[in-house]
């Protein structure tokens, strides 16, 4: 940009958004300036960050993650502790797998320790301006004043306030937008920010069973604590306090040294291990400080030249296993260079209007938001957990934390990284993480939005018609039921499932009753697809997480009410985005590879082969009731010879089981078309031609015809459900970025394989196509793919074929 006007860019204060953003400016050869209102840039204040693994990834794209590596070690140990310091949950290794997971892991260091890697990466440093404390910020036209102190002025395009939670930027543009802008900004917004807790937060020197790279989080009565082992052995520690009220602006309490060691010499038996009291902290502490834990995202964070990152626009605690507030203020940065990029590109002056400034601010402002209320509903989740403020938190975090495992329990942590932001211009190396950012996926993962309950009502409707059938069936001339029609209260899909059969009577299926065996073909699919559902890490703690109940309903509410009723609870838990993530996709390989073998045995116990039915005691007549109960109990019993095999780790799993379940599908496809075939066939060879070209219908096919229609109903609604069923799975993943198909095309394409191939091959088809996509942690993203519902592009591809081709 020699040859342009040279873009400059103020920031207002040292901190880690205003250095972390001058560090991304200087590597896009953008002027910056940054003014420190104090003489040193890295004064040590007591405070400690953690950095995730979605910081860590922009500070690797800026070449300073290896020099932080290098001076603080990684988190690899997480403890969960009761009110007296006793292990509730540990979880070993975790470095290795948050790495596996996105790439990075988690570390803690000193504020001071990052400042000094950031400050030290600045290659001109007279543009870190120390000793100039801002007082004034000026528009001015085409530009904006920073006017110090010492009352010096100092010209730039545009001004960032990175000045903290009490800024001076902040309030100036306030004061200038009552003059230029009057409503822009909420003149009440100064008593809005709330606070529920203070917070005492320290280094201390090396203390007894604290060792670099643990972290513990302890749990008690109001109070929590979060302690980690960081470099050199030091101990980065918080103690929340909940206040006696929640309290906003004015009101929020500010400490004195008086209110500091109060509040520590209250706390000091309090144990943090079962041999460690805090008190010991506090002994070998280097700083501490005591402050309101104000947790708040602005409503506005710019006007016209001048914008607010960092806390002085959205304020985080450091609740979240680490906090956000440093990681947030990384990415807020982040975003900002990407549009200061882009918009400097498209202008052949170097300049940019105001309005042209305005809108790249509004860019940022209204793509930062949603990320940081998530951010902050974890945190704010996490912080009334650790403090057992109602007896449900207290249950969870006491008494159920020992009983799930560490996916579960971390769940909330990892869901914060994907959604990071980084630069875009920068290239960052590339890791097969399990959990893939969002600029791995096609397209940024979206809600279904409305649309979600428009599917629930419409699986609903399917289920009560299914129901309603079978209420309200035919009755004969005196009202009451005839003997022949099915007594199931909900409408029976199937008289292969009504009583015990005799294997002649089954064979005749074959020859005289082609749509009963067409039925009964139909039925691989969906158990297939609630085994492997039902074994799924993400779905152990909703219904779809119990394969026995679902075959039960089958057997005695119809496949027309349970399949639709199974497609609802899908539908309502799996909106959000990290139910697709392919660490909670898996399916143990114990169990998935014996789920096809066991229905197979199954069906073999139901058509009664081991024993004639005329030879079989009366009770294994009677236990043919319970044939559902079968599949899942055999896949848990063969799945049990090998729960002691030695176990892979993730990456290689992934394969495997991608490649078994692959096989579950393609032969239920195949076992379906077949059958679908053969059903048309036998039904063609069959035909009365005498009946068709006789218009009278004989007396004595009306009752038949109208029992047959209802016995057959439920069947047909569970068709026309999982028709449904997979044009969403196709939409879905389209919405969450895992493909890139015409949803038009594609349902013509299901349409088609449903009609030719028959029902079941479409739906394991797409299921076919739906795993693989899961289980792909990367994606070669389109340019100019925003929004997956305007997917129009991409290879659509045939349902009919990934069943036949693999």
């Amino acid at each position: 940009m020699a040859d342009k006007h040279p873009f400059r860019v103020l920031i207002v204060g040292a901190s880690v958004t205003g250095l972390s953003l001058a560090n991304m400016l200087q590597a896009n050869g953008i002027d910056f300036l940054v003014l420190e209102a104090y003489p040193t840039v890295a004064p040590q204040v007591g405070a400690s960050i953690g950095l995730l693994p979605h910081g860590n990834r922009i500070l690797d794209q800026l070449g300073l993650y290896e020099r932080v590596m290098e001076i603080a070690p990684p988190i690899n140990v997480f403890n969960f502790r009761g009110t007296n310091g006793q292990i509730l949950a540990r979880y070993e290794e975790m470095d290795e797998r948050i790495i596996e997971r996105h790439g990075y892991p988690m570390v803690f260091l000193d504020r001071q320790m990052l400042l000094k890697v950031l400050y030290n990466n600045i290659k001109d440093k007279s543009k870190i301006l120390t000793n100039n404390r801002v007082v004034r910020a000026e528009l001015v036209n085409g530009g904006v004043h920073a006017v110090t102190s010492d009352g010096r002025i100092i010209t730039g395009d545009i001004l960032v306030g990175a000045d903290g939670m009490y800024s001076t930027i902040r309030s100036w543009m306030w004061r200038l937008a009552g003059r230029l802008s009057p409503g822009l900004f909420d003149p009440n917004e100064d008593e809005a920010p709330p606070c529920e807790n203070s917070c005492i937060f320290g280094i201390s020197n090396p203390c007894p069973g604290i060792n670099p790279g643990d972290l513990h989080c302890v749990f008690r009565n109001s109070s929590s604590y979060l302690v980690t082992g960081g470099p050199q052995g030091r101990v980065y520690w918080f103690r929340f306090q909940k206040l006696k009220k929640k309290v906003h602006g004015s009101a929020i309490p500010r400490y004195s040294e008086k209110d500091l060691q109060k509040a520590l010499s209250e706390s000091a038996d309090d144990n943090i291990l079962s041999n460690l009291k805090f008190s010991t902290l506090v002994e070998n502490k280097v700083n501490t400080v005591i402050t309101p834990l104000v947790e708040y995202v602005y409503k506005q964070w710019h006007l016209d030249r001048i914008i607010t990152l960092g806390d002085s626009a959205h304020k985080a605690g450091p609740r979240a296993l680490g906090g956000q507030g440093g990681n947030a203020a990384i990415e807020s940065a982040a975003l900002l260079t990407n549009n200061l990029v882009d918009a400097l590109k498209r202008s052949p002056s170097g300049r940019l209007t105001t309005v042209q400034v305005e809108s790249m601010f509004a860019d940022v402002q209204s793509r930062r938001k949603p990320r940081l209320a998530l951010n902050h509903r974890y945190s704010h989740n996490r912080a009334n957990t650790e403090a057992l403020d109602t007896p449900l938190k207290n249950l969870m975090a006491i008494h159920m934390l020992p009983l799930v495992d560490e996916q579960v329990v971390t769940l909330g942590y990892c869901s914060q990284h994907p959604g990071g932001e980084m630069l875009d211009m920068l290239p960052v190396e590339h890791h097969e993480n399990l959990i893939p950012y969002k600029q791995e996926l096609l397209c940024e993962p979206m809600s279904r939005g409305s649309l979600q309950w428009v599917l629930v009502m419409t699986y609903a409707i399917f289920a009560v018609v299914a129901a309603s059938t079978g209420k309200f069936g035919p009755a004969s001339t005196d009202g009451s039921v005839p003997d022949n029609y099915p007594k199931s209260i909900m409408g029976v899909e199937s008289a292969l499932y009504q009583s015990p059969l005799t294997w002649t009577d089954k064979a005749s299926i074959l020859s005289h009753e082609p749509l009963k065996f067409y039925v009964f073909s139909n039925f691989l699919q969906p158990i297939a697809i609630i085994m492997i559902e039902g074994y799924r890490g993400r779905n152990k703690l909703t219904p779809l997480g119990l394969p026995s109940l679902w075959p039960m309903l089958i057997q005695y509410a119809g496949i027309g009410v349970a399949i639709p009723l199974y497609y609802l609870i899908y539908t309502l838990i799996s909106d959000v985005e990290f139910y697709w993530w392919p660490l909670r996709r898996f399916v143990p390989l114990r169990h998935a590879k014996h789920i096809l073998p066991a229905y197979v045995m199954s069906e073999a116990i139901h058509f009664g082969l081991f024993l004639p039915a005329t030879h079989q005691p009366r009770w294994m007549q009677a236990a043919k009731s319970f044939w559902p109960l079968i599949v899942p109990v055999f896949v848990g019993i063969l799945g049990s010879f090998g729960s002691h095999q030695t176990a892979l780790n993730p990456s290689k799993t992934l394969k495997v089981e991608v490649t078994t379940l692959s096989r579950i599908y393609l032969a239920a496809g195949t076992f379906s078309s077949l059958c679908h075939w053969f059903a048309i066939t036998q039904a063609a060879r069959n035909v009365d031609l005498n009946m068709i070209l006789n218009f009278s219908r004989p007396p004595i096919l009306d009752q038949s015809l109208h029992i047959a229609a209802a016995q057959y109903v439920g069947i047909f609604v569970y068709f026309l459900a999982s028709y449904v069923y997979t044009v969403q799975a196709v939409w879905d993943l389209n919405r969450v970025g895992r493909a890139n198909m015409n949803l038009f095309n594609a349902s013509l394409c299901i349409l088609l394989a449903f009609v030719s191939l028959g029902p079941g091959t479409g739906v394991a088809g797409v299921w076919y196509i739906r795993e693989h996509a899961m289980s792909r942690t990367s994606f070669q993203r389109k340019q100019g793919v925003k929004n997956p519902q305007s997917h129009d592009g991409g290879a659509v591809k045939s349902v009919a074929s990934a069943t036949t081709t693999g």
